[in-house]
């Protein structure tokens, strides 16, 4: 089977050869040049021998659009900008934010040509995804990048000027998508920083995500084969929350992430329970199972061995990718990952 003959049967519920693979990590020293991105894009997704692209969009590339003033790092171990004016820091800067045309925007021109250029590349071999925050996730990126607490504040204290921001966001990430099909891209990696129970309450959920993020998912669907909902973080999420969306065929977070309560995690058993039909992506620690001591790769690959076949036992199906729940680290040397395919041609066939 090709690549994207084994995505699309997953996503059909036909049989497949053997489990996927993939994995995505940030390149934030190639991120912002289309030429030099677009061929890391390719090289990493070549010699990881991955069954998808995640095309890894720099995380600011919305507050950018925006006009955000950020000093860009010269770490290649560190993916983040400094941002040193945000787009939004008011309420009435929310209630501001403009509806932006991709065409008239010279970061989100970027974005597409990268997006065309490696979907030209693949010639539809290999599926390709364009990454998409979910609104109220990019209305936090437009205060405080990754961090909550301005967004909650005016949630509680703004709510009608966060209504605003939020539809102007949704229009935007609307356009933005009907270049990126466009541009040639199967689908979407949409992730939502938003789906802790211990961050975010049902009744907020319900008024500030839900239909903005299903209005996202709607106005793809049909239009797009393989979008995969990106559920961050790891503790207490709500998993239950996105059963109705439509448009989504594949879920991925983090099932195995190391922390204090371990009960805290989903397990791919309970997702498997909830979501019988969807395709479901990770496996992975991506803090700790790519670091040995010893730089001992068969230790390496010992551990991803059993994550596999853990995983594969919990799914129960076929309808399964071996990836990180999230970025895979910038402190380990690449070859390293070329581990979870042999893991996967060795463990994985069905």
């Amino acid at each position: 089977m090709t690549k994207a003959e084994r995505i699309r049967a997953m996503t059909e519920g036909r049989p497949v050869d053997r489990a996927g693979i993939s994995g995505w990590l940030h390149m934030p020293m190639v991120d912002r040049c289309v030429k030099d991105f677009t061929k890391a894009t390719i090289d990493f997704t070549d010699n990881m021998g991955w069954d998808f692209v995640k095309l890894m969009s720099n995380g600011h590339y919305f507050a950018e659009a925006y006009g955000a003033e950020i000093r860009w790092r010269n770490d290649p171990k560190e993916w983040s900008g400094e941002i040193l004016r945000y787009p939004a820091r008011t309420a009435e800067d929310l209630a501001a934010l403009a509806v932006l045309e991709p065409e008239e925007n010279p970061v989100f021109r970027r974005e597409i040509e990268i997006a065309r250029n490696v979907c030209a590349h693949y010639k539809g071999e290999v599926p390709v995804l364009a990454t998409i925050f979910t609104p109220l996730t990019w209305m936090q990126e437009m205060m405080r990048s990754t961090v909550p607490g301005p967004a909650l504040q005016m949630m509680a204290e703004h709510p009608a000027e966060v209504h605003k921001a939020l539809e102007a966001l949704l229009e935007t990430n609307k356009k933005l998508m009907d270049r990126m099909i466009e541009a040639g891209v199967d689908g979407f990696f949409v992730s939502t920083q938003w789906a802790c129970g211990s961050l975010i309450s049902k009744a907020q959920m319900d008024e500030f995500c839900h239909p903005y993020d299903k209005e996202l998912m709607r106005y793809v669907k049909d239009r797009t084969w393989f979008n995969m909902l990106h559920i961050h973080y790891c503790e207490d999420l709500k998993f239950e929350e996105f059963r109705d969306y439509e448009g989504i065929q594949a879920l991925n977070w983090e099932n195995c992430t190391k922390i204090s309560d371990m009960s805290r995690l989903t397990s791919i058993r309970t997702v498997r329970e909830m979501y019988p039909d969807k395709v479901l992506i990770g496996g992975i620690d991506q803090h700790n199972d790519f670091h040995n001591a010893d730089n001992d790769r068969e230790a390496i690959k010992d551990v991803l061995r059993r994550r596999l076949l853990t995983a594969l036992e919990e799914c129960g199906d076929s309808r399964f990718i071996f990836a990180p729940g999230c970025a895979l680290p910038l402190d380990v040397d690449r070859y390293v990952f070329t581990l979870m395919q042999e893991v996967v041609l060795e463990e994985g066939v069905v």
